[in-house]
């Protein structure tokens, strides 16, 4: 005997996750590099403020490095979310040397181009940052096309991530 089994109709709505990424970069020239030499540890030059997906960030170069740590052998560069966030902040980010003997050689550290092993990154509050303590070797800098008529041009990009719902019928 066959049985068969009637099932009512239901609708059902669900929602799939989306991402958004709105970016934005900035370039930061530094002049008269050489004067910086010897500024201190943890003393930084700040660019000027870049907003991005509702928030405000800068460029910070520690000429001589961000602590102690290294005895000023090491620039340290970071972006920083300069503004205040009232939930956490996920974001990538990128930061670039800019090679001025257009061979294109840039000194860079992305993480849109290796998505998803390095990134996004997560920042939960002003004065938060992303970079590095040893971006580059003082005296690798200073032997390199990086630097030409005693400036340093310093790139940066900034992409917000917020997730989006739309509801599918």
């Amino acid at each position: 005997m066959d049985k068969k089994m009637v099932v009512g109709e239901s609708t059902t709505t669900s929602s799939l996750p989306s991402t958004s990424i709105v970016k934005g970069s900035q370039q930061f020239k530094i002049t008269r590099y050489s004067l910086l030499n010897g500024i201190g540890s943890g003393k930084y030059l700040a660019s000027d403020t870049l907003s991005v997906g509702g928030h405000d960030w800068a460029i910070y170069c520690y000429p001589d490095g961000q602590n102690d740590d290294d005895n000023a052998a090491y620039v340290s560069l970071f972006i920083v979310l300069v503004s205040e966030a009232s939930k956490d902040v996920t974001a990538l980010f990128e930061l670039a040397l800019l090679d001025q003997s257009g061979n294109e050689k840039h000194k860079l550290h992305s993480q849109f181009q290796t998505i998803p092993q390095s990134g996004p990154y997560t920042l939960k509050c002003c004065g938060s940052k992303w970079g590095f303590k040893r971006f580059i070797k003082k005296t690798d800098l200073e032997a390199s096309k990086f630097l030409k008529d005693d400036c340093l041009y310093v790139n940066c990009r900034v992409g917000v991530v917020s997730n989006c719902r739309e509801g599918l019928d």
